[in-house]
């Protein structure tokens, strides 16, 4: 999906030609050059449905975020996840689940990248990148709010 381990291509002979890279993968029209999100099948500028798949920069900011509980366990226990719509920055917007602390108040730019984390829903995840300038604004942490 999102995260992918893309398999560099390999000559078939030798299997050390082989690697295996964590990236962010999004999607780039063919003929005009526009971004989208991952999932995007068509071109909403042109109406084209040849898009290739091109990593991303991994880096965005938080446009909205929510904490929410799910169950963990058998015993059913919740643990909590913060999830997120990432404004990437080439553009499209993403839904992902974000690792460290998350901003109280949302008057700043929250800025984040891509950890190539597997998780089991397969949202992407990113984590925050602290600005020590704005420490107030680094106070909601999934760990802190669980219990």
């Amino acid at each position: 999906m999102i995260p992918s381990k893309a398999r560099l291509p390999q000559d078939g002979t030798d299997d050390s030609a082989c690697a295996t890279v964590d990236t962010l993968m999004i999607r780039r029209c063919t003929a005009c050059d526009k971004i989208f999100a991952p999932l995007t099948t068509a071109c909403s500028v042109c109406a084209a449905d040849d898009l290739e798949s091109v990593p991303a920069s991994g880096a965005g900011s938080i446009v909205s975020w929510r904490m929410m509980y799910r169950a963990s366990g058998p015993s059913g226990e919740t643990a909590p996840l913060a999830t997120a719509i990432v404004e990437l920055d080439e553009g499209p917007w993403i839904h992902t689940a974000i690792e460290g602390d998350l901003p109280l108040i949302s008057n700043a730019s929250t800025r984040v990248h891509f950890q190539p984390s597997p998780r089991p829903d397969r949202l992407p995840v990113f984590t925050v990148d602290v600005d020590p300038r704005h420490p107030a604004f680094w106070s909601v942490s999934p760990a802190r709010v669980s219990g």
